[in-house]
């Protein structure tokens, strides 16, 4: 859900039986019309009243649907994704995700026409090593209905302001920004039954069942 001025001419691959199968594999309902793109299609290039999804994103990056407030609400403010690692952190402490405490740590960036999310250089850096390219999976997403947002997805500008001024630590909470500082984590997937257990995720492969983690 970035954004860039010239897309290139990557196309989706996906066949609409496979787009059909990932969405049943990744609990996304078949009401917000998922559609294959078509071998002719730019990510740009949506039809009216559609958005694209990156299968990456739902694989590698912890997305899931429907989507958290907290996810919603980066989305509307930066208008850009990958953010579901820092929620998952957030949640496993304790706590829950908020956009100030987001903005302490990391800050938009561009990436060539792409705008992706860069960690702020006087801070720990709580999530290493970053994705810097989308690389081969650019290949892999489809359109589904605007539906699944609740507010109008924009094409950010290349040469928008990217960044508003740092928010003040004594606006944040004291307790949990210590703790972020104490927890730096590797970028990967998190197995589902963790995301199902801190409220990230709803594909529990034992619905009627709750996942319990014992210690040590």
């Amino acid at each position: 859900m970035g954004a860039r001025k010239d897309m290139g001419k990557t196309f989706s691959k996906m066949t609409q039986e496979e787009v059909d199968s990932f969405c049943d594999q990744w609990g996304i309902d078949p009401s917000v019309n998922p559609v294959a793109p078509g071998c002719d299609r730019t990510i740009d290039q949506c039809p009216p009243g559609s958005i694209a999804l990156y299968c990456r994103h739902f694989e590698f990056s912890n997305l899931r649907y429907p989507f958290s407030v907290f996810v919603l609400n980066v989305l509307e403010y930066y208008r850009v994704s990958r953010v579901l690692h820092f929620e998952v952190l957030c949640r496993a402490l304790g706590y829950d995700p908020n956009l100030l405490m987001f903005r302490r740590f990391f800050r938009l960036a561009k990436n060539g026409d792409w705008f992706t999310f860069e960690t702020y250089q006087v801070d720990v850096c709580l999530i290493s090593p970053l994705v810097s390219t989308l690389g081969s999976w650019k290949d892999r997403f489809f359109w589904v209905s605007e539906s699944v947002i609740p507010f109008k997805m924009v094409w950010r500008h290349l040469d928008v302001v990217l960044n508003e001024l740092d928010p003040f630590e004594s606006k944040l909470n004291e307790g949990m920004l210590k703790a972020l500082r104490a927890c730096p984590s590797r970028l990967r997937p998190f197995p589902e039954h963790l995301l199902v257990f801190i409220g990230v995720s709803v594909l529990c492969d034992k619905p009627n069942r709750d996942p319990s983690f014992m210690s040590d």
